[in-house]
């Protein structure tokens, strides 16, 4: 009860002086505001913001790269292709140089041969004989002209006294078969037509090719028949003169065919025929 009494008693003025005192050493209370900053939330958005740049950047950058990636192969290709029509432009250059060698070396010596015969004509038969020799590739188209000089002459009329005919002198019934593998009509004319005798005879090496690979028995077959080939096979006395003449007299003749293609003279003697022949043509002396 003292205590509270006490309490309640107003301060005396000593009191209320070293209060005061107090308060004064001390100062007055501090009012303290609390300030909440904003900032936190625009710098998280900054941040965000930015990492979006950034991965946006990044990815552009991906797609250009695999652009030029994708241009750059592009551009590679194209110019493969162009790489390749080159080479193949230069390849068909290259054969078309050498077939046409070939057809006025052939036609050269088909006007040596045969000094009836027109350039035309001989040009053309140089043709069918090359033509023939691509679609048959067993058949050296020079080993073809080989025969058709031994044999006619490139005489597209001859005949033969065993009755061989054309140019590359085939029998009837040799004719007749080879017709009906063609799936062509036979008649005895078409071995007098120049086309038509160059791809039998042609087909006939090919299939002779196929069944010996030795140029000796495919000769020997082709002028005598089979039977002359077996001769020649066995050495026996019983070979036909004629064929024992004819096939070392082809293959020498094209050996030295290959010798002066190959050398490139053939054209020089081709360019000296084409001059006489044109002025035979024009009706000089």
């Amino acid at each position: 009860m003292i205590r509270n009494e006490e309490a309640r008693k107003p301060l005396s003025l000593t009191d209320q002086r070293s209060r005061a005192t107090a308060d004064d050493v001390w100062g007055p209370p501090e009012s303290r505001t609390i300030v909440i900053r904003q900032g936190s939330a625009w710098q998280s958005l900054a941040v965000l913001f930015l990492c979006l740049l950034v991965a946006a950047a990044v990815l552009l950058g991906h797609w250009v790269v695999r652009d030029l990636d994708r241009k750059n192969q592009e551009t590679t290709a194209v110019m493969a292709r162009a790489e390749r029509k080159i080479q193949q432009l230069d390849s068909g250059l290259a054969f078309e140089a050498t077939r046409r060698h070939m057809l006025l070396g052939m036609r050269n010596h088909i006007l040596k041969a045969n000094p009836r015969v027109s350039l035309g004509e001989a040009y053309r038969y140089a043709e069918l004989a090359l033509a023939a020799s691509e679609k048959y590739p067993a058949v050296d188209p020079l080993f073809l002209l080989a025969i058709g000089l031994v044999e006619s002459g490139y005489d597209p009329q001859a005949r033969s006294r065993a009755d061989a005919r054309g140019l590359y002198q085939i029998w009837p019934s040799t004719g007749r078969l080879l017709a009906h593998t063609l799936g062509w009509s036979y008649d005895e004319a078409m071995l007098y037509d120049p086309e038509k005798n160059t791809e039998a005879a042609a087909l006939y090496l090919d299939v002779l090719f196929s069944t010996y690979k030795d140029p000796q028995l495919v000769l020997a077959e082709y002028n005598g028949g089979p039977l002359n080939a077996g001769y020649l096979r066995a050495g026996a006395a019983a070979l036909a003169s004629e064929t024992r003449s004819y096939v070392p007299r082809v293959l020498e003749l094209h050996h030295r065919l290959r010798q002066e293609f190959e050398a490139g003279t053939a054209l020089q003697a081709e360019a000296r025929g084409d001059s006489e022949r044109r002025g035979k043509t024009l009706g000089a002396p």
